[in-house]
This record gives structure tokens, C-alpha cells and sequence, in this order.
């Protein structure tokens, strides 16, 4: 008598190259079913080939064979124990193989699959350069900003709400947010990356004031700015040298009594009237192109008011965390270390070689600009909260926010 029996491994993972794309569908699903939540049985398919088979049926001519491979390869390289599973997929062609099956296939469920699979790759410390340069243009151009809403921004309110509760997106934003720390070239690409502040930022805007706000698409969008808010005076033009002039203008301000972040420049190329350099919170900012757009959002004033906002109504913890760390990474100013007074300022900062990083002017706007929102009192309640992270970051961030006069007695 003969009895059904379930097929061994070796026998699955060869099914994946029969000629009927039924067999290797179904194949490939069984490999899904086998290997969740076991991490020998993850190791053994990639000893016995079966990730580069899975990878291969990833350019297949059906759909449904797509669907199976992508939910195989999701399986096998999830989690930190199967770092080696995530290797072996990148040294597969994975990489390129998954971002030619983004950009062709209109499937919403295979798109969550293959976003899906990046984004369990993307933890992986040794893959993240990798997939920035492999994927961040698509992740960005053909998930971000259509499914952000972005470049739609009259959508109907519901309809935004949709959009950043999906899957896809949630995917893509967790994979760049794990990229973006990857160092200081990451953070370069992707602040370079046409329209991906705007839509990120463009999520977070639309989801105060809903439910949305506790979701983890805002989490990874919020986390991803605070990540590209880092080093942003040494890492960008826009925090190089100042010259003589402005330095001076700067100087004569305090000098004059007024404080520290009503005096400052942007950019400047040549001297202008004393009232033009000046900006305490009110009215335009000085030689700044309203509104911004691209990597100025990043340090522009204006993205002080969303954070706030997230500070004072969102409950998920990773966002509080993110938000006052973005808010304390655009505060920051070494300056006030090296002198405690104007002239010691002076000498410090014309004693650096040409072209050192110097004083990053956005810093006193962004203090001036949450002291206007009135921002010291959401910091300073949020010290009260239950979470040692949270309370860092929020701590960290005041002691920036100090390094204004105003703020400092006002905290």
C-alpha cells in the first residue's frame, strides 16, 4: 500500500527548474511554508542552491510564479540570524533582479513582496551601500512619491490616509530607514535624491491630526529625517566656510546686545543691510528661497512646527525618539564650545583653514524657530515621559536649544 508522503528538501528546490511554471510556483511557495520562523531549514536551502533558483524565478514570464519566489525569499532572509541568507541573495544578482521586478510589474501584492524582501535585506550591515545604489532611485521614483501623495497634493483627505497606510509604502520607507544609516555617503545619496524629503516629509504633514500619526510608516519616514538631519553643517555646502563679512555682520549683532539667533546668514554672497541679516523668528528668512524644496527642507525652519506637533500628539515612542533626535541634530552648534565670549568666538572661528566646516548658520534659525512655535514647553513635558530614549533625546535636545540666550532662560 502507498501512502502520500511530503517531499524532501532536495526534491522541492528542484522542482523550482521544471518545465511547468505551476510546479515551480507551487515549489516555491512550499519553501515559504517550510522555512517560517525555522532558521536551519533557511540555512539548508541556501546549501543546497535554492536561493539562487528562487532569485532566477524572479524574471520569469508569470505572475504568479513572481508571487511565490518573492514570498520564499522574504521568508528566507528575515531576521538578524540569516545575515548569510542575505549575502548569499545579494551575490545571486537579488539586488538587481528584485528592482527589475519592481519597475515592470503593476501587481500590488507582488510590489509589497519585493519591497518586502528589501527591506529585510536592508538590515544587514554589509547590504545597505548596495541597495543604495541599487534601489534608491526606484524605491523613491515608483513607491515614495506616488504612493506618498506628494505630487497629488489636492488628493481628498481619505484618500491620503490610504495611500500612507499602505503596505508598499510602509516597506519602502523601513528599507531607507535602515539604509540611511549606513554613514556619511548614504546620507549624501539621499539627500540628493530628487523629491524624497518632499514626499517624506509630505506623509508625516498629512498624517497630523488622524490616527495615522502612531502608524509605522511616520515612524520610518520621521526616522529617515532624523538620520539626514545628522552632521548636516559638515556634510553639506550649505555648512562651509563663512566669509569675512558675514562673519563680521554676525558678530556685530551679539556685539550690539542683540541675541545670538536674531543674527545670522544663509548662504550669503555679499553683505546686505543689517535688518536683512537679522531673524528672530518672524517674517522670511534672510537670502532663502520660499518655499524650500529638496534637501533645504531638511534644516529650513519651517519643518520645526511637524515636529512639534508629532511631540505633542503622537504616542508611538520611535517617533518621539526621532523627532526631538531631528530636532536636536538641527539645533547643534559646536561653536559655543570653542569660546565663551564674542571675541574668543572670533578668534576661533578665523583661526580655521579655508574651507573648514564653520558655524552652521540654520542652527540659531531652527532655535529661534522653536521658541516661536512654542516648542521649549513640549521638550521640557516630555522629560516627564516613561522612556530612557525618549527622555535622551529630548534632554539632548534642550541643551541645543540653550545654546541660545533667549531659550536658555526661558527653559
Amino acid at each position: 500500500e502507498f501512502g502520500w508522503r511530503d517531499p524532501e528538501l532536495p526534491e522541492v528546490i528542484q522542482m523550482l527548474q521544471h518545465q511547468f511554471p505551476s510546479v515551480q510556483s507551487n515549489a516555491a511557495a512550499y519553501l515559504q511554508h517550510l522555512c517560517f520562523g525555522d532558521n536551519k531549514i533557511k540555512a539548508e536551502i541556501r546549501r543546497q542552491g535554492g536561493i539562487q533558483l528562487l532569485v532566477d524565478l524572479l524574471d520569469h514570464r508569470m505572475t504568479e510564479v513572481h508571487r511565490s519566489a518573492c514570498g520564499a525569499l522574504r521568508n528566507l532572509v528575515y531576521g538578524k540570524a540569516n545575515d548569510d541568507n542575505k549575502i548569499a541573495l545579494k551575490n545571486c544578482g537579488g539586488i538587481p533582479a528584485l528592482v527589475r521586478l519592481l519597475r515592470k510589474t503593476t501587481d500590488l501584492e507582488i510590489r509589497e513582496l519585493v519591497t518586502g524582501v528589501l527591506w529585510n535585506l536592508s538590515s544587514c550591515d554589509a547590504l545597505k551601500m548596495p541597495i543604495i545604489q541599487d534601489t534608491l532611485a526606484v524605491l523613491t521614483n515608483a513607491v515614495i512619491i506616488p504612493h506618498s501623495g506628494w505630487e497629488n497634493s489636492p488628493l481628498q483627505d481619505d484618500r491620503k490616509i490610504q495611500l500612507h497606510s499602505s503596505q508598499v509604502l510602509r516597506n519602502a520607507t523601513g528599507c531607507l530607514r535602515n539604509v540611511s544609516s549606513a554613514g556619511e555617503e548614504a546620507r549624501r545619496r539621499m539627500r540628493e535624491c530628487d523629491g524624497l524629503t518632499d514626499a517624506l516629509l509630505y506623509v508625516i504633514q498629512s498624517a497630523l491630526g488622524s490616527s495615522e500619526i502612531d502608524s509605522k510608516t511616520v515612524e520610518n519616514c520621521v526616522c529617515i529625517l532624523r538620520n539626514l538631519s545628522y552632521r548636516l553643517a559638515a556634510e553639506t555646502s550649505q555648512g562651509q566656510h563663512m566669509g569675512t563679512d558675514e562673519l563680521d555682520g554676525l558678530l556685530c549683532g551679539e556685539a550690539n546686545g542683540k541675541d545670538t539667533e536674531s543674527s545670522g546668514c544663509w548662504g550669503k554672497k555679499k553683505k546686505k543691510k543689517k535688518s536683512q541679516d537679522q531673524w528672530d523668528g518672524v517674517g522670511p528668512l534672510p537670502d532663502c528661497a520660499e518655499p524650500p524644496k529638496g534637501i533645504q527642507m531638511l534644516w529650513h525652519p519651517s519643518i520645526v512646527k511637524p515636529y512639534l506637533t508629532l511631540l505633542s500628539e503622537c504616542s508611538n515612542a520611535d517617533t518621539l525618539e526621532g523627532a526631538a533626535g531631528a530636532l536636536q541634530n538641527l539645533a547643534a552648534g559646536s561653536w559655543k564650545g570653542w569660546a565663551e565670549d564674542v571675541a574668543g568666538m572670533a578668534y576661533a572661528l578665523r583661526s580655521l583653514p579655508e574651507g573648514a566646516p564653520c558655524l552652521p548658520q540654520w542652527s540659531v534659525y531652527i532655535r529661534a524657530a522653536v521658541r516661536k512655535e512654542k516648542g521649549l514647553p513640549i521638550l521640557v513635558e516630555l522629560l516627564r515621559i516613561d522612556n530612557d530614549r525618549v527622555v535622551c533625546a529630548v534632554a539632548t535636545a534642550l541643551r541645543n536649544m540653550a545654546l541660545d540666550v533667549r531659550n536658555k532662560e526661558l527653559i
